[in-house]
């Protein structure tokens, strides 16, 4: 799955610089897509790995290793950025104490709608915000056999915001309660039985009728209901495929550098828009992008994934070749 995530990582890269499809944000599309995967890799991990409430740490290290150095590498280079090339600016108005602070945190930053922080910096990584929460909360689903209500609770969530009763795009998007249903369809689909199965199945095929009803006017359009349903019948049966496919070497070095492309294309973004304005176009950012990218992996990445390595051995660490190169986190 490594291109397909490098293809999500790009499509909220442009989606960022005004690009659209048919009227719809490709963004949303591919970052529903991302959550699918991670609850499918996050459940391997947790069954292969850290299946115990004992390991239950031992996971969230792992996550933290996964996560972070990139993640703080490219924030501190937003920081910079913004301080010396975009003064005045909203992002800059962002540069507090305060703010930063909460900001690395991660996980305030999927709650930046109740003014816990001010998402300027490195708007993207609202989603790491709510990535932590699911994080948080999986490694109890699996192991105490709780998916199935979350799923439930999570669906009636999601239908009431989809329909307008609540903020549609806070409660159907952005906050764990109403997509947690999205990231277990992953975790379903990850030695998939019967049950599962048709579960996921049904919330493919009702996303897309939800999706033609919208787009033709039945159910009312309201902020990103119609990209939520169109990456839950999109990327169900893509991340469904693509699990199956056998490891190949280039498709792990494509998915190596996804994360960072989805980082840092906010940073390059701002050193265009600061240093060079006429340069600042899709084709530039995505080859600055790409290029930051394979760096950060080489200097940044590869250590700390020799410790979730290590950190996973000492656990009996066991995900295949086929595996690595589907992991999002």
């Amino acid at each position: 799955m490594g291109a397909f995530r490098l293809l999500l990582a790009v499509l909220v890269a442009i989606s960022h610089m005004g690009v659209t499809f048919a009227g719809l944000n490709p963004g949303v599309v591919a970052v529903v897509s991302f959550l699918i995967i991670s609850g499918f890799v996050m459940t391997s991990l947790i069954e292969r790995n850290y299946n115990s409430p004992g390991q239950f740490p031992l996971f969230y290290v792992d996550r933290l290793l996964r996560l972070y150095p990139q993640f703080l590498l490219y924030f501190i280079a937003s920081c910079v950025v913004i301080y010396f090339l975009l003064p005045g600016t909203p992002p800059a108005a962002a540069l507090t104490v305060k703010n930063i602070a909460l900001s690395l945190t991660i996980v305030p930053l999927d709650l930046y709608m109740y003014g816990f922080t001010i998402p300027e910096i490195l708007p993207a990584a609202w989603s790491l915000g709510l990535e932590v929460c699911f994080y948080l909360l999986i490694p109890f689903l699996i192991v105490y056999k709780l998916r199935g209500l979350a799923f439930a609770l999570s669906v009636a969530v999601f239908m009431v915001a989809s329909l307008g009763y609540i903020n549609t795009d806070v409660y159907g998007y952005r906050l764990l309660p109403g997509v947690l249903f999205i990231f277990l369809c992953g975790s379903y689909m990850y030695r998939l039985q019967a049950r599962g199965g048709m579960m996921v199945a049904a919330t493919a095929i009702m996303a897309a009728l939800m999706f033609v009803a919208i787009a033709a006017g039945i159910i009312p359009r309201r902020p990103f209901n119609a990209e939520v349903t169109a990456g839950i019948a999109l990327g169900v049966p893509a991340v469904f495929l693509l699990s199956r496919l056998k490891y190949h070497r280039i498709d792990e070095l494509l998915g190596n550098i996804s994360y960072g492309v989805f980082l840092n294309h906010f940073v390059v973004m701002f050193f265009l828009r600061g240093f060079w304005p006429a340069a600042c176009n899709v084709p530039t950012m995505l080859l600055l992008s790409f290029l930051l990218s394979g760096v950060s992996y080489c200097l940044v990445e590869r250590p700390a994934l020799k410790l979730r390595h290590a950190l996973r051995a000492g656990g009996g660490y066991g995900l295949g070749r086929e595996q690595r190169g589907a992991s999002t986190a």
